[in-house]
Parts: structure tokens; sequence; C-alpha cells
């Protein structure tokens, strides 16, 4: 009895110590050195908005350089009725296009040819036109805040929706500077850096649709949440709320991109998997393309939260480890520390350039055009 305990204890030593010598699964498709096209952007059917198309390069895992962007193509919109819209270059590897509005009744896609002489075509697509955004609606919860979306249909013709966001937020340092040090001197400080104004603009794939409901209605979608301690409700926060209305098809290929971008981390969660978009090349059809042609309109609205609709909550800021130190002139052109103001007796208030500087938190000081609203 006692040996066959120990065959079977022995049995799973063996078993968890091969278990901890696994090799990384590197693919060609990972590792391999070519790069493939990457199309990033929409037609705008909005008249006073202009159209951007992205184009860049994949990359290597391992690689820690930026992405490279394709520069000198021609990048064109075509119709099925034999229109075409030449988009201009601007920097970066971002195609433009003003004063074209694509026509209900039409259908278009999307023409490149690239500097080495590549070139791709997308399929045809219709216009989708986004239905308004009901509202953005938030909640107080136990930790914090819940954002969320509301939006209809009355046609019952969306149906597929995409939503995307950016935040901003007010904060201030722990304290007002009103000197400086310039040429070891002290000097009235010219610019404003107590107030900043953070930002954020969120990168993820929220989709939601309605194809199993009767009405084309979707109602309170979650869509950001907000702790309590977080500095973004410190003093006001806003978030803006983009929505897109989606094809069936352009809906499968984000929800299958999201899935493997924003899902993965655990045995349960779907494995890594080829997506495709509807860009393809027209001479190699072993060719990869990454990246999704649509046209349509995008809806906006805008939400504000301030400090005083909120439960008293501990918000943390970074400025509760601030602390002040009194200088002479001497010390402060010795240790170079940040200086508040004059204090008494040839001594000034000081701490740490953190504590008087909003910017090095991330923000400027550059209050945006919409905060007053």
């Amino acid at each position: 009895m006692k040996k066959s305990i120990y065959s079977q204890l022995l049995a799973w030593s063996i078993l968890l110590l091969a278990g901890g010598c696994i090799d990384p699964y590197r693919p060609p498709e990972v590792t391999s050195p070519g790069s493939y096209l990457v199309v990033s952007g929409f037609f705008n059917s909005a008249p006073s908005t202009k159209t951007s198309i992205q184009l860049s390069r994949t990359q290597n895992l391992t690689d820690t350089k930026a992405p490279t962007v394709e520069t000198k193509a021609q990048v064109s919109i075509e119709s099925s009725s034999n229109a075409s819209y030449k988009l201009q270059e601007e920097s970066g590897g971002v195609y433009t296009l003003s004063g074209v509005v694509p026509s209900q009744n039409e259908t278009y896609r999307l023409r490149i040819r690239t500097a080495q002489g590549a070139e791709y075509l997308s399929e045809f697509v219709p216009v989708n036109t986004t239905p308004p955004i009901d509202s953005v609606s938030w909640q107080i919860q136990s930790d914090g805040i819940q954002i969320n979306v509301n939006t209809h249909d009355p046609t019952n013709k969306t149906r597929y929706y995409r939503w995307e966001f950016d935040e901003a937020w007010e904060y201030v340092a722990a304290y007002q500077s009103s000197l400086e040090l310039k040429n070891n001197q002290l000097v009235d400080r010219t610019e404003n850096v107590y107030r900043c104004w953070g930002s954020y603009i969120d990168r993820t794939i929220q989709l939601s649709s309605s194809i199993r409901l009767s009405q084309d209605v979707i109602s309170q979608r979650p869509l950001r949440f907000i702790p309590s301690s977080s500095i973004k409700l410190g003093i006001k926060y806003s978030i803006q709320v983009k929505q897109t209305a989606l094809s069936e098809p352009a809906f499968s290929y984000y929800e299958q991109l999201a899935k493997i971008t924003q899902n993965v981390g655990s045995i349960f969660d779907p494995q890594p998997s080829m997506v495709i978009g509807n860009i393809h090349p027209v001479a190699n059809s072993n060719e990869l393309v990454m990246g999704f042609f649509r046209v349509g309109t995008v809806e906006t609205k805008r939400l504000f939260i301030r400090r005083a609709q909120i439960p008293p909550w501990q918000i943390f800021t970074g400025n509760g480890s601030c602390l002040i130190d009194t200088l002479s002139l001497s010390d402060i052109r010795e240790y170079q520390p940040a200086v508040i103001s004059p204090f008494d007796m040839g001594l000034y208030l000081t701490t740490s350039f953190d504590c008087v500087d909003c910017r090095l938190k991330g923000g400027v000081t550059k209050r945006p055009d919409y905060w007053d609203q």
C-alpha cells in the first residue's frame, strides 16, 4: 500500500516538473521578418468632417520601435458608379479627403497603391448612417462611477454598434508656486503650473448588438467605470462618447478582433488567430492585410461630472506625500528644490517639483475649449 502511494506521488512529481519546462510558442507569423499593411480609418459621410485613412505596417512582437508608416502611397475612394476621389497625403502616413459627401444610394471601396507598386482593394460597402446617442448616463456605486450609453434606431435598421470615447479631467498640484530659480536668481514664475487637465483616449473595441431583440434599442450599455479614488473625480471630469453604426460583416470583424486582442490571458480565453477584413491585395492572394474599410457617420455626446455631484470620497491625488521645507537662497541654489513663495527672514517655502508643477503628472496647462460648458 505504501509502495503504491509512493509510486503515485513520484509520477505526479515527474509530471509537475515536466510541465515547468515549456518552450514559448513562436509561430512563423509572429517571428517572420515580413510586415503587412495595416489600414485604419473610414469614409466619413458627415458634410463638415474630414475623412482620414492611416496606413502603417505590422511589426514583430519583439520589436520595440513604433510601427512603420506607409508614405508616398496613392489612396483613393471609388463609388459603384465609377466616381473616384483621391486622398491627399499628410504627415505620418495619414491620407485625407475633404468636401466629399457619399450618397446613400451608392456603395464605395478603397483603393491603395504603395510606393513599391503593390495594389490593394477593399470590397464595396454601403453607407451606414448612425442614429443619435440618446444619452450618456452615470450612476453612483459603492466604489465608483459607472458610465453607460443609451441609443435606439426607430427604423430597426442599425442593429450593430461600436463606441469609442475620450476623457479629460481637471486637477491641481499640491501648492501654487509664485517663484522659480533662473540663472541662480529667484524670479516671478511666468507660467501658472498649478492647474492642469489630463486626458485619455480609449483604444479598446466596445461593441453591442440588438439583433436578438424585437426593437433596435441599446439600454444602459456599460462603457466606463471610474474608481471612487481616481484623480479624475477630484474637480471636474468629462467624457465624449463617439457612436458608429456597423454593418454585420464589420461587426463580426471587430468582434473577432476584440476577442483575440482584449480577452487573451488564460487558457479559457480565445487563442490567437487570423482576423480577415475586407481589404485584399490585387496580385498576391496569400498576402495579409489588416483593416476594415467602412463608410458612414459618427454621432457624439459629451458628459460632465463635477465634484459636488458625487459622494465625499477620498480622492487619491498623490499630493498627500508633499512636504514643505524652509530654505535660504543659498540652500536653494545648492539643492535646487521647487520654490513655493517667500516665508520670513530671508527664507523661502520649498518642496519637490512634482508638488508644484501639475504637468509632471502627465497633464497640460491649456484649458480645453469646451471646458466651460
